[in-house]
């Protein structure tokens, strides 16, 4: 488990819940913090809670705000940083290929790799959804979590 916490209002905390295999949780809120260029292993998807948040993709730049979902294939390089003077808070998931992918065959006859078609979708359900997924991990309710977590993929 780990937590930052600076003195201009950033804190974040990345954990994973040992009943939760296969995914990592982030809760953060960033001012002048940005990311490089990177790329993740598995799946990334962020409910934007607060301020604005940049995503610099290969095809462009996305904003997005409150209530909206930032949604990232593996291996996709991607930036991040404020799109706004007051930064941006975010609540994200990190789920490997395998839970995605089991996910995926529950509910749907597809064969293939699952994949997002969009980066950024305005989403208030789905980011809460993704935000209690966060409160049920923090509670420690593993089933509560898991369960959401699947209602969230599925989504």
């Amino acid at each position: 488990m780990g937590s930052a916490g600076r003195g201009d209002g950033e804190w974040a905390r990345h954990w994973r819940h040992a009943q939760l295999p296969g995914l990592d949780l982030l809760r953060a809120h960033y001012v002048r913090h940005t990311f490089p260029r990177h790329a993740h292993d598995g799946y990334v998807i962020a409910a934007v809670t607060g301020g604005m948040e940049e995503v610099g993709l290969p095809g462009g730049t996305d904003r997005a705000g409150p209530g909206s979902v930032v949604l990232i294939n593996p291996e996709v390089p991607h930036t991040a940083r404020a799109g706004a003077p007051e930064g941006w808070a975010y609540a994200t998931l990190y789920p490997d290929r395998d839970l995605v992918a089991d996910v995926a065959a529950e509910i749907a006859t597809l064969r293939g790799t699952p994949g997002f078609a969009a980066t950024t979708v305005p989403d208030p359900e789905g980011a809460r959804l993704i935000s209690e997924v966060h409160a049920a991990a923090e509670a420690g309710n593993a089933l509560a979590a898991d369960t959401l977590l699947r209602l969230a993929v599925a989504r």
